[in-house]
């Protein structure tokens, strides 16, 4: 796979995991459990795809990729809770969800400038 591809591969799942995690976020709480795992299957597969880009990417854009890989570690930790919590306490770590699920997206984004 090219750069270009898997750039566009990285940035597509980026996408497509802060559209899941903020959909989870506008849900009842128990409306956002299938969401909440949903988001935690697109963080997996994105981080799949960050471990391969990490390994083939130059030391600027390995910074980037391992910003990415953390927001993405700490989304799915916060996912595993908020399966686990009430519905006040599930719909705040959604929300946190989300802002590692736009911190991720932006750090690839970060990666292919």
């Amino acid at each position: 796979m090219n750069p270009s591809d898997l750039t566009e591969r990285i940035m597509s799942q980026a996408r497509e995991l802060q559209n899941r995690v903020s959909q989870a976020a506008n849900q009842s709480a128990e409306q956002m459990k299938p969401y909440i795992e949903q988001s935690m299957n697109a963080a997996g597969e994105l981080q799949k795809t960050l471990a391969e880009h990490a390994s083939k990417s130059a030391a600027l854009n390995q910074e980037y990729t391992n910003r990415a890989m953390g927001h993405l570690s700490e989304l799915m930790k916060l996912g595993s809770e908020a399966m686990r919590a009430n519905a006040e306490q599930a719909r705040q770590m959604a929300q946190d969800m989300v802002s590692h699920a736009r911190g991720a997206y932006e750090a690839a984004g970060k990666e292919s400038d």
